[in-house]
């Protein structure tokens, strides 16, 4: 009777296991990104939230601005009017006004397990460049001497002040949720094109 058969078996598992075992180890190291355990999902979202989740201000939307802003200045004696004591200033001025978002305020949650609920900030107005700003007709009357000269960079500041800058945002709301959307679908399908997006503005 043959009593080496059990000791020829265990040492044939022992081998077929020693060399999965290498066969995987060799396959990790080939593919780092890939998992053996189910953990990439996990991966796959870490990396989507570290793509989403910027630090600095993401621009979504620049536009061109121009226009002609007036202001006129009357000279006035006990309340009423003095004729020939006005003053009229029209300044002429262009920009390129940058819409968008604080990139670190965008929230991701997991709605499902192929769905994410992106929440996008408020949109805010980041900045200008290639301004222009220039008096183009200064109408004064002949007595406008006694009337305060009208200061065309307090002019200019009230172009671009607050209140301005939440029209912008105001008039391109629409455009700016278009182009979030666009933004960040790009973002998540170029990582994995598997997954859906539903979007939350605040």
């Amino acid at each position: 009777m043959d009593t080496s058969h059990p000791a020829r078996t265990v040492t044939r598992l022992v081998v077929a296991v020693c060399v999965g075992a290498l066969a995987a180890y060799g396959v990790m190291r080939a593919f780092p990104g890939l998992s053996l355990f189910g953990a990439g999902s996990e991966d796959r979202d870490a990396q989507i939230v570290s793509s989403i989740t910027r630090e600095e201000q993401v621009v979504l939307l620049s536009l061109g601005i121009e226009g002609i802003a007036e202001q006129t200045e009357q000279g006035s004696f006990l309340g009423v009017d003095v004729p020939g004591t006005g003053r009229s200033s029209f300044v002429q001025y262009g920009f390129n006004a940058k819409l968008g978002i604080e990139g670190s305020d965008v929230r991701i949650a997991r709605a499902g397990e192929d769905e994410l609920v992106i929440s996008v900030p408020e949109f805010i107005f980041i900045g200008h460049d290639d301004e222009s700003f220039r008096t183009v007709v200064e109408d004064n009357g002949v007595l406008s001497w006694v009337t305060p000269e009208i200061d065309t960079v307090e002019m200019v500041n009230t172009i671009l002040d607050e209140g301005a800058q939440g029209r912008y945002i105001e008039e391109n709301e629409d455009v700016l949720e278009d182009q979030a959307r666009a933004f960040y679908t790009a973002i998540v399908t170029s990582i994995d094109p598997t997954t859906s997006l539903r979007f939350e503005f605040r």
